[in-house]
């Protein structure tokens, strides 16, 4: 195909050259995208495509012409695709067939979170709506929920009402509704589309715009909105995500069979394909390597901001999964724990060397559950010189309850008790002399500062032990208390500082932590929902709690996270 002046000066040539020339700093899959643009031209005249320039050129203007920023520092300014956002919208709508339609009518476009998704998506849905001159045309963002299918129709509706807004979309035509946009010159219409949506029945899709297809659980939304586009003269399906977590989704398998196409083992000449990520072997802490799967850095996505997020993850190992999925745009399978076992083993040392308890001191925490269940009393040593903290966990169970126990839980209750892990106390509930015996015969020798204790089943066990004496403190479990000490225990076993000498038990009741995180971005260990092994997680909230108590002020000062009692003063 010959190839005009203006066509060699369109946004989609200059963007192509710079990932050729090096540039744009991209990863491997965008720079075979831009291969692909030029072999389409190769091939153009033998296929029977060509680029309409105009066409092009009409809908990236769009986007500065008729729509204004509505949020942020760049509101009430004129809203510029970003090099790589115009290389696409140019080659969507610039590239016709035969009969003078769009070439392309499926878009796969996967980008980091916070790379203008929902803002370029929403003035595509403005824009064919108005000028692709398709009457009654009907455009769906297609979500799992309604209300995330929302977000993106919502933006729409600020581009056209924004007190920022640009007002030629008003006087063109535009006007919102509850749950609508319509454009009156062509009877068209903006939807958002949930899985849970009371209804899909009426459907004539023009554009369906898949949202954050990683979500979407199967294909449901997508197949309804695809088969209601059968009769469209050039529907578009714009399939818009960030990777995931599930490596065995329907969004991730579609982007295995769309790879293939990229990559060149299949064919298909109506697939658009845009994939913003890292190569294979890069380094994902790298921040040169970031700039692959956050195209839109420079062009109002500040690097600091992706910074931060690194810093949180490096500090709190376990949002690392996230960070890569959402940030660096890469597939992380989902973590079925906490804190993975190899991780964990990585702190096994062969023997608990007791003289650390003794030469740097030491917290203990007592979990008595139920008494059939098993009981925790957990000592942690304080840091020694090279920040090293060692565990000392005795558990307890019932004897007549081990049978039983084995067989429900699905562990080997008998070997742990042969073996020395856990202690069994006679009859079929818990002996709470023999957790009393055990602390009375450490106290001492584990140099223990305090005894953090859970109110609601250990009130009556920690007054008996202030009134031999000892240092007891209420340990408050309430998530705003204990998140800070479990952050401090993931990052202390990510870095290998939290010693244990491979107990059995622990090591199951790690298994078995799962963790909920609230809006405030507080943690705490819970069980989770299904609880299928009969997991216990007791010694884990044990080490936490002795963490917390650690980790608090001066008792003259008061308790971060707990508070000493006296026998005169039991703190509630």
């Amino acid at each position: 195909m010959k190839i005009s002046k203006d066509v060699m000066l369109s946004p989609a040539f200059e963007y192509a050259e710079a990932v050729r020339n090096g540039t744009i700093k991209t990863g491997k899959r965008i720079k075979l995208a831009v291969e692909r643009f030029y072999k389409f031209i190769e091939e153009a005249d033998d296929k029977g495509f060509y680029i309409d320039h105009d066409k092009g050129m009409r809908a990236v203007n769009f986007f500065p012409n008729f729509l204004n920023h509505t949020t942020g520092k760049m509101a009430g300014q004129r809203f510029y695709l970003a090099p790589f956002q115009a290389f696409t919208i140019y080659n969507i709508f610039g590239w016709m067939d035969a009969d003078g339609k769009r070439r392309f009518n499926t878009v796969y476009d996967k980008r980091a979170k916070k790379n203008g998704k929902t803002a370029e998506m929403a003035g595509l849905a403005l824009y064919c709506m108005s000028f692709d001159l398709e009457m009654g045309a009907q455009v769906y963002v297609g979500a799992t929920k309604e209300d995330q299918a929302k977000l993106c129709w919502s933006q729409a509706v600020q581009f056209i009402e924004s007190p920022v807004s640009n007002p030629h979309l008003r006087t063109m035509g535009f006007k919102c509704y509850q749950r609508e946009i319509k454009f009156s010159r062509t009877q068209s219409k903006m939807m958002p589309l949930g899985g849970d949506s009371k209804t899909q029945d009426g459907i004539n899709s023009h554009v369906s715009i898949i949202d954050e297809y990683h979500a979407h659980k199967d294909d449901t939304v997508k197949e309804n909105l695809e088969s209601s586009s059968v009769s469209r003269r050039q529907p578009i399906t714009y399939h818009i995500t960030t990777a995931g977590t599930n490596l065995q989704s329907v969004c991730k398998n579609y982007e295995a069979a769309v790879i293939e196409v990229l990559e060149g083992r299949n064919e298909d000449d109506h697939l658009w394909i845009m994939i913003h990520d890292l190569d294979e072997g890069d380094d994902w802490e790298d921040e040169e390597n970031w700039f692959k799967a956050n195209p839109l850095v420079g062009y109002g996505l500040d690097l600091d901001n992706i910074r931060k997020e690194y810093i949180k993850a490096k500090n709190q190992p376990s949002k690392i999964p996230n960070f890569k999925t959402k940030h660096l745009n890469m597939w992380v399978d989902a973590p079925t724990i906490w804190i993975p076992n190899e991780i964990w083993m990585k702190n096994k040392v062969d023997e608990i060397p007791m003289y650390k308890f003794e030469q740097f001191g030491a917290y203990g925490a007592l979990d008595l559950s139920t008494t059939t269940d098993i009981t925790a009393f957990i000592a942690l040593s304080e840091p020694d010189e090279i920040g090293d903290r060692y565990i000392k966990p005795y558990f307890f169970c019932p004897a007549d309850t081990i049978e039983h126990r084995s067989k429900e839980d699905r562990v080997p209750y008998k070997y742990w008790v042969d073996a020395g892990w856990l202690i069994a106390t006679p009859g079929n509930v818990v002996d709470y002399e023999y957790v009393k015996d055990t602390i009375r015969s450490n106290y001492k020798s584990l140099n223990l500062e305090r005894i953090e204790a859970d109110k609601w089943n250990c009130e009556q066990m920690a007054q008996e032990l202030i009134e031999e004496g000892m240092e007891v403190s209420y340990f408050s479990q309430a998530i705003g208390v204990i998140s800070f000490p479990t952050k401090q225990f993931e990052k202390l076993a990510y870095e290998g500082k939290m010693k244990h000498d491979g107990n059995p038990i622990l090591q199951w009741m790690l298994s078995g932590c799962v963790i909920y995180r609230d809006a405030n971005d507080n943690i705490k260990v819970h069980k989770g929902q299904s609880n299928k092994g009969g997991k216990r997680i007791d010694g884990i909230i044990g080490i936490i709690m002795a963490l917390g108590g650690s980790m608090s002020v001066e008792e003259d000062t008061g308790g971060k996270y707990s508070k000493p009692m006296s026998e005169d003063d039991i703190y509630i």
